[in-house]
């Protein structure tokens, strides 16, 4: 048996953990013994519960405050809900779905009982970082303080970050820890590129999920896969002596929702959706309203380096101002996937004259419309992988490409639950969680992803205070 506790049930936890405990319920004998969410959510909440085969033994509903929003305590009745629990009986772990704000509570409670946790990305979320350099330094030390109640009471942590469980990903860290250990030459690049389209209209930028007016935005929702992804590929050169870089030097710029109200202005608002809404934001619109929201778009150059050798250059480029299908003005009932929401995703890993690897993953159409051919370009399953080497001083083919999307859709097209290659590698995190599997998303690997993160907000800060956002972390 599996007693589990679920603190959140947003659209993510709707989407992914529900089910996949719903489709190993009866593998492991889970049991959810309590769902913690905002009171106002109770009639949401009951709605979706009414249509689930797994039902919380206990549903304790807390009041929609300022401090139960943004994390600053734990609340009163969550915790005595909580402690009373664990007094009748034995708990194997917590699944944390809440806004990141309040991460940090709940995980503190589960690591001071010991209790296991899994948790959504990003770890935490200070209020503020990107204009508080203080909040942006918050990011790494929230981290650290996590990570030492985690080894104080002797629980694991696994945060859903699931590339790095994505069979295409695994495949490449593999191929280039083998490349890397063999040739004793370090990754000299790694360029990242994502967008999702999530494209908000200007009356829309008050909301709570995945928001903007708390300081944080792109970086903190989806971009957090992506700062993970770079810090987990750079980590091979780690098997290098002569490459493990003792300092990383970090450019910010972003895009933010002042840019975007002059980027499509009044004008170009009333061609596109001529709504009293749109007509009662521009009359009443003041900059300095929206000068501390958080970012919409983050372009990131990073050079990690060993004295005053550049061992590695990297770029991050991530996108919420990018091709989105939305075509509508009011809002659907899903705003998590289904209001337009298109992934482009790219990579390009140098090691240096000798290897080349490529993904590209494009999506055309939003879950659950897609009709072209599974790993097709433009398809849910598209995600190729492609490899070039110097085959005169190395060897082996010049060029491979293996299309992983297609490959999965169909070794897994008798699974009901199957969603997607994304989603595959976030049931595999789940499974680690609930077997105790050694993982590498699990919270002591999470240290250089947030080094960087906090290194990043820290720049966009530093550059909204002074103009200059270059900034250097020790690692």
């Amino acid at each position: 048996m599996k007693n589990y506790i679920l603190a959140g049930l947003g659209p993510h936890a709707k989407r992914i953990y529900y089910p996949f405990l719903e489709k190993h319920r009866a593998r492991y004998d889970i049991r959810l013994k309590m769902l913690i969410e905002l009171e106002t959510q109770a009639k949401n909440i009951s709605l979706f519960l009414s249509a689930r085969a797994l039902k919380p033994e206990e549903t304790v509903f807390i009041p929609d405050t300022a401090v139960n929003r943004t994390g600053g305590a734990l609340d009163g009745e969550a915790r005595r809900a909580l402690d009373a629990l664990i007094e009748k009986e034995r708990i194997d772990g917590i699944i944390i779905s809440t806004e990141p704000k309040a991460h940090k509570v709940y995980a503190e409670w589960a690591f001071h009982h010991g209790i296991h946790v899994l948790m959504d990305k990003p770890i935490t979320a200070p209020l503020h970082p990107s204009t508080d350099m203080r909040a942006a330094r918050r990011i790494y030390e929230d981290y650290r303080d996590l990570e030492n109640a985690r080894k104080k009471g002797g629980a694991r942590c696994y945060v859903t970050c699931q590339r790095r469980n994505h069979a295409g990903y695994t495949f490449i860290k593999k191929y280039l820890k083998d490349f890397v250990s063999h040739m004793e030459i370090p990754i000299s690049y790694i360029d990242v590129y994502h967008a999702d389209g999530a494209w908000n209209l200007p009356h829309e930028f008050q909301k709570e999920n995945h928001p903007y007016k708390y300081g944080y935005g792109k970086l903190m929702h989806s971009g957090y896969h992506f700062v993970d992804l770079f810090a987990w590929i750079a980590s091979i050169n780690n098997c290098i002596l002569r490459a493990r870089p003792e300092m990383a030097s970090v450019y910010t710029t972003r895009f933010a929702p002042n840019d975007l109200f002059h980027q499509i202005d009044e004008a170009a608002s009333a061609r596109l959706f001529d709504r009293p809404e749109l007509w009662n934001f521009w009359r009443t619109y003041r900059p300095n309203e929206y000068e501390a929201f958080g970012e919409l778009d983050a372009y990131v150059l990073i050079q990690l380096m060993r004295e005053k050798n550049v061992i590695t250059t990297g770029s991050i480029n991530l996108q919420q101002n990018s091709f989105s299908k939305r075509g509508w003005y009011d809002l659907p009932e899903d705003t998590y996937k289904g209001n337009g929401r298109i992934r482009h995703e790219r990579v390009n890993i140098q090691v240096s004259q000798f290897l080349n690897i490529q993904v590209h993953s494009y999506q055309s159409s939003e879950k659950g419309t897609d009709t072209r051919e599974p790993g097709s370009i433009g398809s849910d399953d598209h995600f190729d992988v492609l490899i070039f080497r110097n085959k005169k001083i190395i060897g082996g083919e010049d060029f491979v490409k293996y299309s992983i999307g297609e490959e999965m859709r169909s070794r897994n097209r008798m699974d009901p639950y199957y969603l997607g290659h994304n989603e595959q590698a976030r049931e595999t995190t789940m499974i680690n969680f609930i077997e105790g599997n050694d993982d590498e998303s699990e919270l002591p690997h999470h240290k250089f992803t947030n080094q960087l993160l906090s290194t990043m907000y820290a720049s966009i800060a530093q550059r909204a205070t002074t103009g200059a956002a270059e900034i250097t972390c020790t690692l």
